[in-house]
């Protein structure tokens, strides 16, 4: 009898012990802080027939995210549109007005997302609602995430059609000069914010 109790509170301690981690591994990876330094927001185009790529230096990353929990993983980035860098003086000096990115007025991006969902191994989706130019639209975002050691690598791509959000007006409306479909890459790199 004495045998049997101590097995069972035993028993009880590992199952109170493992729960009490797994929340702690959950508070360690729900919040990240970025890496700007070692992250990344680039996109490539074609002008012309040629190829052209591109990037924003400044953008700003809110990550809640615990791939156990999916369902509440939040993920919100807005991008300062005035940093851009298309590797031309003249594309430069194009994307502030008021026929691409209109900065005056619509300075920045967002992207934020409404869902979440595991494709396997280290494959995941984001559905969420990118915004720009004052326009919302719908988006699906494939990304690896490979986490280690409270350091967390994520990389993905996406297609967009510049005039969905009314990018490249006038002269620049049609594919003559400018193709539609703008690839975008992002690399971001984050640390586990430590919860108390």
């Amino acid at each position: 009898m004495r045998v049997f109790v101590a097995v069972f509170i035993l028993v009880i301690f590992i199952f109170v012990a493992h729960g009490s981690r797994a929340q702690d591994n959950a508070k360690t990876h729900a919040n990240w802080i970025v890496d700007k330094a070692a992250s990344s927001l680039s996109f490539s185009g074609e002008q012309t027939g040629e190829k052209f790529t591109g990037s924003f230096a400044n953008f700003d990353v809110a990550i809640n995210f615990n791939p156990d929990d999916l369902a509440s993983a939040k993920i919100v980035a807005t991008i300062d549109l005035t940093s851009a860098d298309a590797g031309d003086k003249d594309r430069n000096g194009a994307l502030p007005g008021k026929e691409w990115f209109f900065v005056k007025k619509f300075p920045t991006a967002k992207f934020e997302t409404t869902s979440l969902s595991h494709k396997g191994g280290n494959t995941y989706l984001a559905t969420g609602q990118l915004t720009i130019r004052g326009t919302a639209k719908t988006v699906h975002l494939p990304f690896t995430l490979d986490i280690e050691n409270g350091e967390a690598t994520m990389q993905g791509q996406l297609s967009l059609n510049r005039r969905d959000y009314n990018i490249g007006t006038g002269m620049w409306k049609d594919e003559d000069w400018v193709k539609h479909n703008v690839d975008v890459q992002l690399v971001i790199n984050a640390g586990a914010a430590m919860s108390d």
